[in-house]
């Protein structure tokens, strides 16, 4: 078994840094206020669960991490667990459709924001040029945000906090507090949310591929994860409070920008453009992690024969994945096709969040199988109280895509999103391993996803992993 050694420099803070730095984003932003206008403050006990839910499931991609370091992301631990139909699914299913649907979001997430401060100012306009300048910027492999990364997320959490901390006790506002019932829909609701909770929470999972770079990595990324989660909890809890105390429950359900209602009805003008400020640098490093990691994620599949082989070719000057990346530039542009609105924009999330919580699924099954399968190999952090976890992070992932929005049309138009790209994918995984010959279930051994051939592993270095590429953009 060989793969390529990297050097252990990163501690806690940086895989702090990492776990929280992909969560923190400009549509969690959006579906915060959208959320708690939904279900009002209650909408807190759906975010508790969630937060619980993702610790299950953080201790299943530490496990996987932990014995496979020199692994990617989901497809190579499914391709060992379960074969080449379930990878393709799993990295198609999990993070195609969150590009095409809800990645685009982020930036008419940033572009409605900097509209609510300036109408005369088109978002889509905003939104394209986001996106045409991060395309430009990853075609050539220049990493504009890996020396900012920190200082977004700490702004983000620590400038949301305060907000929050300081408009729940009347401190500094322009207006004055509402009284507003705690849950004024009803426990249904709030049960029938966790989805919208969980998407405070979805790509904590990030840091895993890290293992090689990490001190410690069996406490360390553990730690990290469940820490990021907790920090993200608290810090979205206090200005979603706070938020629903100033800004009319309805106003947030329906308002296209309504962290940015609430900043103004707490703050004033100085507190919308802070978060503003923050809702844009949050987009762009999204947008950017995007098209540095998911297009890395696609060519890792191709080097197995799992996609069309264009999708191996790199730059020979810049050494990016071109042909990915256009491609992921193409489906971040799919949505500027509609007419957006906040219903659109929940929509697009929750339909992302279906297929990202059947990733979570798979990747809890994968810890089982490879239990089973490989009983005897080292696993320096292992999951504690095996496999209740996995069990209820999987029964958890079940019941939240199965009550996925409280109101019945709007989950049949998640489910009809949600479906018909996996549908896709399916279609296409099922054709394309019958045209290769390669057979749909059968696992690969672990070992055989470490022999690479000398050019391959010389290629290998020269494109970075999906974290590695996360770490640079």
């Amino acid at each position: 078994m060989t793969s390529t050694s990297l050097n252990r420099t990163l501690g806690f803070w940086r895989a702090f840094a990492t776990c929280t730095g992909l969560v923190v984003a400009g549509t969690t932003m959006v579906s915060l206020g959208y959320s708690m206008g939904l279900v009002g403050p209650a909408f807190m006990v759906s975010a508790l669960i969630a937060m619980f839910v993702s610790i299950l499931v953080s201790f299943s991609y530490a496990e996987l991490s932990s014995f496979m370091p020199g692994a990617g992301m989901i497809g190579d631990y499914t391709l060992i667990a379960m074969g080449p139909f379930m990878a393709i699914v799993s990295v198609l299913g999990g993070y195609i459709v969150l590009v095409s649907a809800a990645g685009a979001m982020e930036s008419i997430t940033a572009g409605l924001a900097v509209q609510s401060l300036f109408p005369s100012i088109s978002a889509t306009l905003v939104a394209i040029t986001m996106l045409v300048l991060f395309l430009l910027v990853n075609l050539v492999g220049v990493g504009v945000f890996g020396s900012v990364q920190v200082f977004i997320t700490g702004s983000m959490i620590i400038g949301t906090s305060i907000m929050g901390l300081l408009g729940l006790m009347s401190i500094g506002t322009v207006s004055e507090i509402q009284s507003v019932p705690f849950n004024p829909k009803g426990w249904e609701v709030v049960f029938q949310s966790l989805a919208l909770g969980i998407w405070l929470f979805v790509g904590i999972e990030y840091v895993a591929p890290m293992a090689e770079e990490v001190i410690e990595p069996e406490k360390t990324i553990p730690k990290a994860m469940i820490f990021g989660l907790l920090t993200i909890f608290v810090a979205d809890m206090l200005f979603g409070q706070a938020i629903a105390h100033y800004v009319p429950l309805n106003i947030l359900e329906s308002s296209t920008a309504p962290q940015v209602e609430g900043a103004r009805a707490m703050f004033g003008h100085i507190g919308a453009v802070f978060i503003v400020m923050i809702t844009v640098l949050a987009s762009a490093s999204s947008v950017s992690s995007h098209l540095a990691a998911v297009p890395r994620m696609l060519y890792g599949l191709a080097r197995e024969g799992l996609l069309p082989k264009a999708f191996t070719y790199v730059h020979p000057q810049f050494r990016t994945p071109w042909v990915g990346i256009i491609a992921v530039f193409a489906l971040l542009c799919i949505p500027f096709l509609l007419s957006i609105d906040m219903d659109l924009i929940a929509t697009l999330i929750l339909a992302s969040c279906v297929t990202w919580l059947l990733s979570y699924v798979i990747a809890q099954i994968n810890v089982i199988i490879l239990r089973r399968r490989y009983p005897d190999i080292k696993r320096p952090f292992r999951t504690p109280l095996f496999p209740l976890p996995q069990i209820i992070g999987i029964a958890a992932c079940l019941y939240m895509i199965l009550t996925i929005h409280p109101e019945t049309e709007m989950k049949l138009r998640i489910y009809a999103i949600s479906g018909g790209f996996m549908l896709l994918i399916v279609t296409y995984a099922i054709c394309w391993l019958r045209y290769k010959r390669i057979p749909l279930f059968r696992p690969v051994p672990l070992e055989q996803l470490y022999e690479l051939t000398s050019a391959e592993a010389d290629q290998a270095r020269s494109t970075p992993s999906p974290a590695k590429a996360l770490e640079q953009c």
